[in-house]
């Protein structure tokens, strides 16, 4: 699948800003006895790391990747690439001085400015797939699905980093949305494309298991206080392969409208 590095690079992007704003709320809102600040930051310089290394991946000449930002301010993808750089080089900021140089005031600031150009980043990537000649993503769903992996794939790594509450408060809500979204969406996909909708039978069928999963993993962060870790992160982990899974689909329903 020539797509595959974009799917690592959007979930993983998209899971590392949603975790560093569950962590900055949960944070603010006392739901924490410690500081998950850098924690919080390390996992998602990790993820986006990850996801910008692979993401290169798709790039047929990497030498020339500058060109992409040519189209900066018209183009949703040279906005993508600028927004995820911007990102990332913010979060290297956060890390720094959460781990290295450690300086409280600067983190913080450091942390906002981040999770602010995080979500702008997450809203790049909406519409980079909002394409009229491409049926199957000219849908509000695909926006859906974009800004759900924030709360879902951020959800399950705020469980992660000990943002059980405010992890759990957002697997709830989006797994939730995400289950009672899935039948008319994949009733549309069906009727655009019935051929490649089936195909994708498989990956649906895991990623729907896994929102299940993370209904539930939601609903036992929030009610266990203590107990239950090891159950959490193997549920927490389950989830984000689940929007792994509900990505690939995503990617091979492309087809250009005739």
């Amino acid at each position: 699948m020539h797509e595959l590095p974009l799917v690592f690079f959007t979930v993983f992007g998209q899971s590392a800003v949603g975790l560093l704003l569950l962590t900055l709320i949960s944070d603010r809102c006392g739901l924490t006895e410690q500081p998950l600040l850098k924690r919080a930051s390390l996992l998602a310089f990790g993820l986006m790391g990850i996801g910008l290394l692979i993401g290169t991946l798709h790039v047929g000449q990497p030498l020339r990747a500058m060109n992409m930002l040519s189209g900066l301010g018209r183009s949703p993808m040279s906005n993508e690439i600028l927004l995820s750089g911007a990102f990332f080089g913010l979060l290297c900021c956060t890390v720094f001085f959460t781990s290295v140089k450690k300086n409280t005031g600067l983190a913080n600031i450091f942390n906002g400015v981040t999770i602010l150009v995080g979500l702008a980043f997450a809203w790049s990537i909406t519409q980079v797939y909002q394409l009229e000649t491409v049926d199957n993503w000219n849908t509000v769903h695909t926006s859906l699905q974009m800004w759900l992996t924030v709360l879902i794939g951020g959800g399950a790594c705020a469980v992660l980093v000990g943002a059980r509450r405010a992890g759990g408060v957002l697997l709830l809500i989006g797994g939730i949305i995400s289950l009672i979204a899935k039948p008319d969406y994949l009733g549309l996909v069906n009727q655009i494309s019935p051929q490649l909708a089936s195909a994708q039978n498989l990956f649906w069928s895991v990623q729907i298991f896994c929102l299940s999963l993370a209904v539930l993993i939601g609903a036992i962060a929030l009610i266990k206080k203590q107990s239950c870790g090891s159950i959490l992160f193997c549920g927490a982990v389950a989830v984000v392969i689940g929007e792994l899974a509900g990505r690939i689909a995503f990617y091979n329903l492309w087809a250009v409208a005739m």
